[in-house]
């Protein structure tokens, strides 16, 4: 699906990513309407939405009209901005298998559903068979820390990690067809095109222009990358991976300076 440069955020997913940026820590509400402008948001839209947040805790604020991410987004906010160290979670592959195991816990209740399958695919973790759910044991984090980041995710408790040394018995199954490879690399390539070609038009546009095309771009490839289930080097082409990753680098450092600009006249005014 190509990518959409007339795209509209919601107001939500707005004000999320923008407080969610690694160099943002918190915003007034002032900057958080002057965000909602580029995107055609009354301010009593931002305004009302600001509200709703701080109400389910995803936001709080620090002083009168001034907002951060609130505890119930500590993780995913933690999670969206250690995007250009993804690369260091990946370790040697030995060919084994991190297994979750959840056919005891039901598909009755959708909420708790959709926040597992949520986690899954957060981790880069697909389903073998009906509840048995995997991904390679490549992974620097222990084990035991890539379930408690599960959890944080929207993992139940009471699901059971298993580790196997080989997926030997799956004859019908091949767990390595789980992460197609050539989408896969298909999707890197087009990110990288995606931002080289932005980057060459970003000086051409005003600032009102620039700003909507850089957060759109710079937030539809972090998403990619955050949603990269980190494959190792026997299962896709991880120099392709990381390309795309210093590829984003050096879109935001290019983005900056507008950014910074930008923020400085909301505050302003």
């Amino acid at each position: 699906m190509p990518f959409d440069l007339n795209h509209r955020p919601s107001a939500k997913r707005l004000i999320l990513s923008v407080l969610s940026q690694p160099n943002i820590q918190e915003l007034h509400i002032r900057q958080l309407i002057k965000w909602g402008d580029l995107f055609d948001h009354r301010s009593a839209t931002i305004r009302v939405e600001a509200g709703r947040l701080t109400k389910q805790c995803l936001l709080e604020t620090t002083s009168r009209g001034v907002y951060k991410i609130g505890t119930a987004g500590d993780v995913l906010k933690q999670t969206a901005s250690a995007w250009d160290s993804i690369a260091d979670q990946v370790g040697e592959w030995n060919g084994g298998w991190l297994c979750i195991h959840t056919a005891h816990l039901g598909r009755s209740d959708k909420s708790a559903l959709q926040a597992r399958e949520r986690a899954f695919r957060l981790m880069g973790f697909e389903q073998l068979v009906t509840g048995l759910w995997c991904r390679p044991d490549n992974l620097i984090a222990a084990a035991s820390a890539t379930f408690v980041r599960l959890i944080q995710f929207g993992l139940e408790p009471d699901a059971i990690l298993v580790r196997m040394e080989a997926a030997n018995n799956c004859n019908t199954i091949d767990p390595h067809a789980l992460w197609p490879r050539k989408p896969l690399e298909s999707n890197y390539r087009g990110m990288i095109e995606l931002m080289e070609d932005s980057r060459e038009r970003l000086g051409n546009l005003d600032m009102g222009q620039a700003m909507r095309q850089s957060f759109l771009v710079g937030e539809h490839v972090i998403r990619q990358i955050n949603a990269d289930p980190l494959l190792p080097s026997e299962m896709v082409d991880t120099d392709l991976r990381n390309k795309m990753i210093a590829g984003m680098k050096r879109y935001s450092a290019h983005c900056h300076p507008i950014w910074a600009q930008f923020l400085d006249q909301s505050v302003s005014r």
